[in-house]
């Protein structure tokens, strides 16, 4: 049997916790579990975890004997409410300068708040998804769902969106357009000159929009259909 990674603490096993816990442990990483959620812990024990802390995340002192005593270096804080997980890198980044923190974000506030809470990377939720996506695709042989890629969360939606004519994205370089400020991810692209042939964008490919191309995105649905409403009114 291979020997496990390094030791590495996540807070929190509710959607996004499970994910990131399941990911780590099939990459052979020493994982264990600090939660406050007793059904939670329920689920991270039938979930074949046996390395679970029930931890009050308002004690000091309680944080620091979980660090000290397994000698953390890294730890992911994971809740499903994301003002927990800025609370958290706060607290850990005043006791402990030197721990490698590592948090998840859906929103641009979030990830500004935990960037000055000092955490040292942030998962976008959105674009993780994309990318996992992607390597699911790509290599086929992966057993990932698309339930585990998108965390169960049904307000995270794939579109299709055809580029109108006249429109911004009309005649520009992809690589030219911010699509981070409308909060979408642009998976891939099918440009109508080639054929019907789908091309991943996750790749770093250069291409030139036209009118009739269909982007492939993902995103929260309010923030999708608000990009489609700025794309058709940019034709007028």
């Amino acid at each position: 049997m291979a020997n496990k990674k390094e030791k590495i603490l996540i807070f929190g096993y509710g959607k996004y916790g499970q994910f990131v816990a399941k990911d780590l442990r099939l990459k052979n990483y020493d994982v264990y579990i600090a939660e406050y959620n007793k059904k939670n812990i329920n689920r991270a024990n039938k979930d074949g975890f046996n390395k679970v802390i029930l931890v009050d995340i308002e004690n000091d002192n309680e944080l620091l004997h979980i660090l000290y005593n397994n000698s953390f270096k890294k730890i992911f804080c994971v809740f499903d409410d994301e003002e927990e997980n800025v609370y958290l890198t706060i607290t850990f980044k005043a006791l402990m300068k030197d721990l490698e923190v590592i948090s998840i974000c859906e929103s641009r506030k979030s990830e500004r708040k935990l960037k000055l809470a000092g955490v040292n990377k942030v998962i976008d939720i959105i674009e993780l998804a994309a990318n996992r996506l992607f390597f699911v695709l790509e290599k086929s042989a992966v057993t990932y769902t698309l339930d585990e890629i998108f965390f169960n969360n049904p307000n995270i939606i794939f579109e299709e969106i055809v580029i109108p004519k006249n429109s911004f994205l009309d005649g520009v370089n992809i690589d030219d357009i911010d699509f981070r400020k409308y909060k979408i991810v642009v998976i891939g692209i099918v440009d109508r000159k080639l054929g019907d042939k789908f091309t991943f964008i996750t790749r770093g490919i250069k291409h030139k929009l036209d009118a009739k191309d269909i982007l492939i995105v993902t995103g929260k649905k309010d923030d999708i259909k608000s990009f489609k409403m700025k794309l058709n009114e940019s034709t007028k």
